[in-house]
């Protein structure tokens, strides 16, 4: 309906200042800014509705791979790296291959928040809002590993991460983030490893998020 309107002023604004131009009319500036308004609304009515689209948009989710000795650890059928999976809430992630990755310093050994000794790698989680609704990921967004041999791999934690709000945690609907994660993998099981992204929120939330709790995993060989 918008777009009805504001295409019908600059049409009209348009034509009146034709006609004034012509001697049929009076008013012409008035005419013309009408009808610069009218362009402008219009513009400003294209991207609204691209930007109600956008999110609307499903990106190609592949299939996952068949079974493997990682798979059969995490009881389910791993995605590769790289490959996008579409939660059933509109949530779109996507999980690069795992690289080598060295935490900052820390005062203390056992600050680190690993084992020393273990094999450090990173992860990229590309999250991406592709529902109409908005997305707090501070609510329910989790990320998990599991080594080559299927034992959950350690999280590597930094300090806490303070950063709240728009673009951060809270995502609109079309709007992108990529959170990085670090994990600490045993020497003799670091040439593989599983990423679990899971969307599930605490029994006592309940009423913020009516989403499915769903996880989705992917696996592959560590640079």
């Amino acid at each position: 309906m918008a777009g009805l309107f504001v295409t019908t002023a600059l049409i009209l604004g348009l034509l009146g200042a034709r006609r004034a131009k012509q001697g049929y009319a009076d008013h012409r500036a008035k005419c013309l800014t009408g009808a610069v308004l009218g362009g402008l609304a219009t513009v400003w009515c294209l991207n609204g509705a691209v930007a109600v689209a956008d999110p609307l948009h499903q990106v190609s989710c592949r299939p996952s791979q068949p079974q493997s000795k990682t798979s059969a650890a995490t009881g389910s059928s791993p995605a590769s790296f790289h490959t996008t999976y579409c939660f059933k809430n509109g949530v779109q992630a996507t999980v690069s291959a795992p690289k080598p990755y060295t935490p900052r310093q820390m005062k203390d050994d056992w600050e680190r928040g690993y084992t020393p000794g273990n094999r450090t790698v990173a992860v990229e989680v590309t999250i991406r809002n592709g529902s109409t609704n908005v997305v707090d990921l501070a609510e329910f967004f989790g990320i998990a590993a599991k080594d080559a041999n299927g034992r959950t791999a350690e999280a590597v934690f930094e300090g806490d991460d303070h950063s709240r709000g728009l673009g951060k945690t809270l995502l609109l609907p079309g709007m992108t983030k990529v959170v990085t994660q670090g994990f600490a993998l045993p020497p003799n099981a670091s040439k593989s490893m599983a990423v679990e992204v899971s969307l599930a929120l605490a029994s006592d939330r309940r009423a913020v998020w009516s989403g499915p709790d769903e996880s989705a995993w992917w696996s592959g060989r560590v640079r």
